[in-house]
């Protein structure tokens, strides 16, 4: 069989297999009618044990891999995202993505039980822990921060900032370093835990970065990510890797060398959405999951030949000679959305968390087979919002599976990256495309915000995921029940609580004074974000227009949730709000009734953050 058709059957399985009704020996109490869509696991020393995240049933359960059952299955919060466990496997943590928390577990033989939670802060995406499991460390996604625990006191102990967006992170063996992967700001942050500082700063041609992890010698860092090249989304630019490709990034946590990429694209045949990376004890073998499509990617690395690092800069697609070559890369179909993975100590057991499948799979990175699926528990019948969801992550449907809708709409939402499609009605070919580039929008709430597109003229949200289908992604066009499907997908994407309320959920003091800021004369935003979403629907000059463009005129995109929308405007050209208050939007120059105040304008931000 083929690569291709093998990665086809592999989705087909896939999809079909969470539709089978599934139940979870030894846990009685727990319902079975939900989705456990498993996001990430810890594994114990001894690999006996593993311990998965399930952020559509907000819980974790405790899996004895010998025979493949559920020894306990516990809610722990909203949205579970993250776990760890320590050295001996009797503590463990999880983080809370939509809880703005995390959950110290005592883990025992066949229970757990939390022994209390911490508030770090909004949306964290990280944790790992100490070997005694005294001290967690987890990455704040909204505040740009990692924070440090107490598991025994619940006390936090330490804040230090990183970069935009910080998600993936991973400690060194001997407990002496950090790795955290900073999604939006392109970047790697090593930490020092001794003073909890951090020691550098690593810039990296990559976005999207996901999961990260240390070599067993505790000397190199290596992170699953992105690279948006910004090219038009022709069909040759796609096929060529200049609109975008999936990478592994390596770094020497001292600094020593340059960071350097692997491409993860086969010419004809790409990866879609790397997101797991895992390195065997002996560095022999590299794991990459791609929940995209729905695959591990196994690389060697004592072959004859090594693999084609390139320093400082990705090559657009795989070396051909690697995509070849049986002894250095192989692929492995596991359907599903693979996400975070593990290796066992052995070396080639590797353990995987696939979402939608509900379930973690064990394959013999050896002989690149998966062994044994384990089933975490999932509904008798599947939604339609479930089938709408496994469409949005599959990136088999574009032009050479080379994305989804995931890949640029991160999660639902936006990774603040940009792309230059048709929706504006025209794109760039020359060799430095800029001006037809568009910030991608996210998701959440997008069913009560049409009309669509940056400049509204979409009034169907039908066409628009057509469109997306076969211009954006140059796919084949779906079914009206593919377009339902994701239609009710997107309608479940919520907004998180937003950090930036009192804890009543009032505003605060600066946010009221910004409030009427808003609605004054003077500045007259809700002239146009207006309504339930901010946004009332209709096209507005507003001086950020270009003479070539198709469509004149914007249509004003909902505020809710602004705080974490960066960057501003349609091109993402201001990083800040502040700057695009003082800049290009001022509101000087999009109503012409004043100029306002510094203290007037932090006082708008602060309520245009609590929206």
């Amino acid at each position: 069989m083929s690569p291709r058709n093998a990665l086809r059957l592999a989705l087909l399985l896939g999809i079909l297999s969470i539709a089978v009704a599934l139940s979870i020996p030894g846990v009685a109490d727990e319902p079975t009618e939900k989705h456990r869509s498993p996001v990430a696991i810890a594994l114990s020393n001894d690999g006996q044990r593993l311990l998965t995240a399930n952020q559509t049933s907000n819980s974790v359960s405790l899996v004895d891999v010998s025979n493949g059952s559920i020894l306990a299955e516990v809610t722990t919060g909203e949205k579970p995202v993250a776990v760890a466990l320590s050295k001996d496997g009797k503590r463990g943590i999880v983080a809370h993505w939509f809880g703005y928390d995390v959950a110290v577990l005592e883990i025992g033989p066949s229970a757990i039980e939390v022994l209390g939670r911490v508030n770090v802060g909004p949306e964290p995406r990280g944790v790992v822990l100490s070997s005694d499991g005294k001290t967690a460390y987890v990455t704040v996604g909204v505040a740009n921060e990692v924070v440090r625990v107490d598991t025994d006191s619940l006390k936090i102990t330490g804040r230090v900032e990183v970069g935009r967006e910080p998600r993936g992170i991973a400690i060194t063996p001997d407990g002496s370093r950090l790795l955290v992967g900073n999604a939006r700001a392109k970047s790697l942050s090593i930490i020092t835990t001794a003073d909890f500082k951090v020691e550098r700063t690593q810039e990296i041609d990559g976005d999207n970065l996901r999961q990260v992890t240390i070599s067993a010698d505790g000397k190199t860092g290596l992170v699953a990510n992105m690279r948006n090249r910004r090219f038009a989304t022709t069909r040759t630019n796609i096929d060529k890797g200049w609109v975008l490709g999936q990478r592994l990034t390596r770094v020497t946590l001292d600094g020593s060398e340059p960071f350097d990429t692997l491409s993860l694209d086969p010419e004809g045949l790409a990866a879609g959405d790397a997101h797991g990376i895992a390195i065997s004890n002996d560095a022999k073998i590299l794991a990459v999951s791609c929940g995209g499509t729905h695959e591990v990617m196994l690389f060697r690395t004592d072959a004859k030949d090594p693999l084609p690092w390139r320093e400082n800069n990705s090559r657009d697609l795989m070396v051909p000679d690697l995509a070849r070559d049986r002894t250095r890369f192989q692929r492995v179909a596991l359907g599903g959305r693979p996400t975070e993975i593990a290796f066992a100590a052995d070396g080639r057991t590797l353990f995987v968390a696939n979402y939608l499948n509900d379930s973690v799979q064990i394959v013999d990175a050896e002989s690149a087979k998966l062994l044994r699926t384990i089933a975490l528990g999932s509904p008798k019948t599947v939604s339609v919002e479930r089938r709408g969801e496994a469409l949005f992550h599959d990136a088999v449907r574009s032009f050479n599976q080379w994305y989804s809708c995931n890949t640029c709409h991160s999660e639902g939402h936006t990774g603040g990256l940009d792309f230059d499609t048709m929706n504006d009605g025209w794109q760039d070919n020359s060799n430095m495309p800029k001006l037809s580039r568009k910030k991608v929008p996210t998701l959440r709430g997008v069913a009560k915000t049409g009309p669509w597109t940056w400049h509204g003229w979409q009034k169907s949200l039908d066409d628009a995921m057509v469109e997306s289908f076969t211009k954006s992604m140059q796919g084949k066009a779906p079914k009206q029940e593919e377009v339902d499907a994701l239609i009710a997908y997107l309608k479940t994407l919520e907004y998180p609580k937003n950090p930036y309320l009192a804890p009543d959920g009032s505003l605060t003091e600066s946010a009221r004074r910004g409030e009427t800021i808003f609605r004054s004369s003077k500045a007259a935003c809700n002239s146009c974000h207006g309504g339930a979403e901010y946004s009332d629907g209709k096209i507005h000059v507003v001086g950020l227009e270009d003479r070539r463009d198709v469509y004149k005129g914007f249509n004003p995109p909902s505020l809710r949730g602004t705080y974490d929308k960066d960057p501003y405007l349609h091109d993402g050209r201001s990083k800040t709000l502040k700057d695009a208050l003082i800049g290009p939007h001022n509101p000087e120059d999009v109503t012409g009734l004043g100029t306002l105040t510094e203290p007037e304008t932090d006082d708008l931000i602060a309520y245009l953050r609590s929206l």
